[in-house]
């Protein structure tokens, strides 16, 4: 892991969006790529027991914001925060880290490997200092400087009473953008968007929504796409362009391609003719399965044979 910096709040490279909070933290203790901390952001929040409908909702507007750009910020959560930072890695997006801990404790200890991909690829921070243990109120507080340090945040799935709902919160008294993506009337994991929603969170189906209302109500400039020549209705059309098969059947697909050694994402995309966002979706869902094992590069190779030996 790289090594860390401490920012003082009148010093250097500390972020100028942190320094408008209301109670902006004293120092930020700092892992890896220090400019992201000034990039265009996009939070992607949400609940830690999340749906398969929240989880390929998740990987769709990671893709997309990240093609669109964004750097995605997130908590490092176990469930929505997990997906969102491992979907922008896969697809070599920029993503920056928020800990409730502090910096060198890995939380929850599940994550430690994606924490150090973050800080190794991305940006790892902390207002803590090194050592602290998680607490339950360091959550809450950490939550303002997710919200601090993207242009909105977008809610994909959570309870009506969760840390994603205080992050929008905080993101409404910061005069930030609010989106949440609708759910099921009967999940109760979507009865906290659907209340943002309700109360003047803007409805959001894809990135592109996003990039329009961030254009429109903002006049904010968009970043660079990672393409080089994306815009906003290519977007669009790109990530509905035709149905994917199901998560499921794909992943068997990706897994047997993987049979008969390490491939990297390209490879992969090729063979199963996959898009970026329905690829992110199945190597995810193999992985939190065991199934697959991620590379440096990254490069995927099978835990388990297919024949079912080690």
């Amino acid at each position: 892991m790289s090594a860390t910096r401490i920012l003082g709040l009148d010093g250097p490279g500390y972020p100028a969006t942190l320094r408008s909070l209301p109670q902006p933290p004293a120092t930020l203790h700092v892992q890896g790529r220090l400019e992201l901390l000034s990039r265009p952001g996009i939070a992607v929040i949400g609940t830690r027991a999340h749906s398969v409908y929240g989880r390929d909702a998740t990987v769709s507007f990671v893709v997309g914001l990240v093609r669109a750009g964004y750097t995605i910020v997130s908590g490092l959560a176990r469930g929505i925060d997990g997906i969102a930072h491992r979907t922008a890695l896969e697809i070599g997006g920029d993503t920056v880290g928020v800990l409730g801990t502090g910096i060198d404790v890995a939380y929850p200890p599940e994550h430690d490997e994606l924490i150090e991909s973050v800080a190794e690829h991305g940006c790892l921070v902390s207002e803590f200092p090194a050592g602290t243990p998680p607490r339950k109120y360091h959550f809450p507080r950490r939550n303002r400087i997710i919200a601090g340090l993207a242009r909105g945040v977008l809610v994909v799935e959570a309870p009506e009473r969760s840390g994603a709902t205080i992050t929008a919160g905080y993101a409404l008294e910061e005069g930030k953008e609010v989106f949440a993506v609708p759910g099921p009337i009967h999940n109760p994991t979507s009865a906290g968007t659907n209340r943002l929603i309700q109360e003047g969170a803007a409805l959001v189906t894809s990135a592109a929504d996003i990039l329009r209302i961030l254009q429109s109500r903002t006049g904010e400039p968009l970043p660079e796409p990672l393409s080089g020549d994306l815009n906003i209705d290519e977007l669009e059309k790109n990530l509905h362009r035709e149905p994917e098969p199901a998560a499921s059947e794909l992943a068997r697909r990706v897994w047997e391609t993987l049979a008969d050694g390490s491939l990297d994402v390209e490879q992969i995309a090729q063979a199963v003719a996959a898009t970026p966002a329905a690829l992110a979706s199945a190597l995810l869902e193999l992985e939190l399965a065991g199934l697959i094992e991620r590379r440096p590069g990254p490069r995927y190779t099978t835990s388990v044979s297919v024949g079912g030996g080690r």
